[in-house]
């Protein structure tokens, strides 16, 4: 059994004592025979349950079904006597029974959930236990499924919060402690995640495997020290060498030691313990020392350690193109495609290095190719959009990222580029144009409320209907998400000129003295090389 199953099984047998529990509030009915009321055959089937004797349970069940047929306990009796003899579809039908007798028998919709999970019906499970939390909605062991439940389903957040209803049953399970630490970290609660690992780190119950799981969240959460250390505490033998010494390079890298993290990386290359990742990692680690050469003698190893992985033609060409260097990128993006002519990353990759070599119409060919291997790519949708606003075809533009906008209706770049194409090819208030960007913004500003450009441009749209308190309150809350902005700065301080703020202008002024088309070129390129960064895997970028 896995370690899962051991974990819901314990929660049937909280079913059995609330099961139990319910027994004393029965009907006080007899039957027909043997005048036996119905709450004395429960607790008598409870008994036989919480002794293990499942034959001897279940035919006091049955009996209860056919002497009490009106009532749901039998039925659900039998549903958790028939789980834990392992007969799962056959407890479900039991459930279900009892459910059509009395709908609001929450026992049995209770252990009906945990069932259906156990019986990896994930989703009929969650349907269940939402119905159990909306009576009882600090019951740890449905929370706790349902953290599960939401953290296989990438949302985070609400795992977060499901796993903070379920403390005990955490501090017994260190696999699901680790989950909920993660589902803390990838929802944004880095300093309370952060310290739970903190906490697990001084516990002794953890097997090998999961001390590198917690030293790997550790380094998530820039406990760099920390990550390291337990790592180094792993024993000799550990089963993955590679993990292991990868991680800690890994680690002094994210802690801004680049020379140890070279020297652990020059270690297992020398134990031929060879990984694409391996050489992303190590140029990377020689680019931060300032050893641009050796960056790109390390990725060029890694192409020809391994010429079919597209990972570190990726990272030489994000290399190139932050030195310029874009024909070398170009080159090595090439010889990528000629050896995996069906990877869309390299096709997109290639468009992104000729847009930014202004080789448009080679950079509109490529993005092409990459959205007919991936047309659920958002990525390829918003370089072929800038590349089309480069050239000043704002109706295309904007007709490519709606096209995205279809496959990725979640992708706040798609949104921001789709306002910020229908601005530049000029609209007017109360136009449809004008409302679908104002849609548009809004949509860019919820999906990533740390996008400083979307209060930008929300703030331009505001100020073309005079709406000042608003295009101001945006200017100054993105000027607060990116206050590098040269483009935001400028905007803002002319907003502070225009209320008469004569001094906060002027400190802006002295900080940035226009904002002209190349910012706002220079923030599209800045998206365009992020393509690349990101699907290269370099650490220490957007991922």
């Amino acid at each position: 059994m896995t370690m899962s199953g051991v974990r819901q099984l314990g929660a049937f047998y909280v079913g059995v004592v609330l099961l139990a529990s319910c027994a004393a509030r029965l009907p006080a009915l007899t039957q027909d025979s043997g005048n036996v009321e119905p709450g004395n055959a429960y607790q008598l089937g409870m008994t036989l349950l919480r002794e293990k004797r499942y034959q001897n349970a279940l035919q006091q069940f049955k009996s209860l079904e056919r002497n009490s047929p009106q009532l749901p306990q039998g039925y659900t009796g039998e549903g958790i006597t028939l789980a834990l003899m392992g007969k799962l579809e056959e407890s479900i039908k039991a459930l279900n029974k009892a459910l059509e007798i009395d709908p609001g028998f929450w026992v049995a919709r209770r252990e009906l959930g945990i069932i259906y999970w156990q019986a990896n019906q994930k989703d009929q499970a969650a349907r269940e236990l939402r119905k159990m939390l909306a009576l009882f909605p600090d019951d740890p062991p449905v929370n706790l499924i349902l953290a599960q439940y939401e953290f296989e389903r990438s949302d985070y957040a609400r795992a977060a919060i499901y796993f903070g209803k379920a403390p005990v049953q955490l501090a017994a399970d260190a696999n699901l402690s680790l989950m909920a630490a993660e589902a803390q970290l990838k929802s944004g609660a880095k300093a309370q995640a952060r310290e739970a690992l903190e906490a697990l780190a001084t516990s002794p119950a953890l097997n090998p495997q999961q001390r590198f799981h917690l030293a790997w969240l550790l380094g998530e959460a820039d406990d760099y020290a920390k990550s390291i250390q337990v790592l180094e505490s792993l024993p000799s033998d550990y089963a993955d060498r590679f993990g292991r010494g990868y991680a800690i390079a890994l680690a002094y890298y994210g802690e801004g030691q680049y020379a140890n993290c070279v020297t652990t990386l020059d270690e297992l290359k020398r134990s031929q313990m060879l990984r694409p990742d391996l050489f992303s990692l190590l140029g990377a680690a020689e680019e931060k020392s300032g050893n641009t050469l050796e960056a790109y003698n390390a990725l060029r190893e890694g192409i020809y350690a391994f010429p079919k992985d597209d990972q570190n033609y990726l990272n030489i060409a994000a290399l190139s193109a932050e030195h310029l260097n874009y024909d070398l990128a170009s080159q090595i993006l090439t010889s990528g495609v000629a050896l995996m002519p069906g990877d869309y990353k390299l096709y997109l990759a290639c468009g992104v290095v000729h847009t930014l070599a202004r080789r448009l119409e080679r950079a509109q060919a490529d993005y092409e190719k990459a959205l007919a291997l991936a047309p659920n790519e958002g990525e390829g949708y918003v370089a072929l959009g800038i590349c089309k606003e480069d050239e000043n075809k704002y109706d295309e533009a904007a007709a490519t990222f709606r096209r995205g906008i279809v496959q990725q209706p979640k992708n706040a770049l798609l949104y921001y580029f789709l306002a910020d194409s229908l601005l530049r090819g000029g609209i007017s208030v109360g136009s449809p144009d004008y409302q679908e960007a104002v849609a548009a913004v809004e949509s860019s500003v919820e999906l990533n409320p740390e996008f400083a450009h979307a209060y930008l441009e929300r703030a331009r749209l505001e100020s073309m209907r005079h709406q000042t308190d608003k295009a101001f309150a945006d200017l100054e809350h993105g000027h607060l998400l990116a206050p590098d902005s040269r483009e935001i700065s400028y905007q803002l301080a002319v907003a502070y000129r225009n209320i008469g703020r004569t001094a906060e202008a002027e400190k802006l002024f002295n900080t940035v003295k226009e904002a002209s088309e190349k910012d706002a070129e220079a923030f599209r390129t800045g998206q365009l090389k992020d393509v690349i960064v990101t699907m290269s895997k370099l650490p220490g970028k957007a991922q």
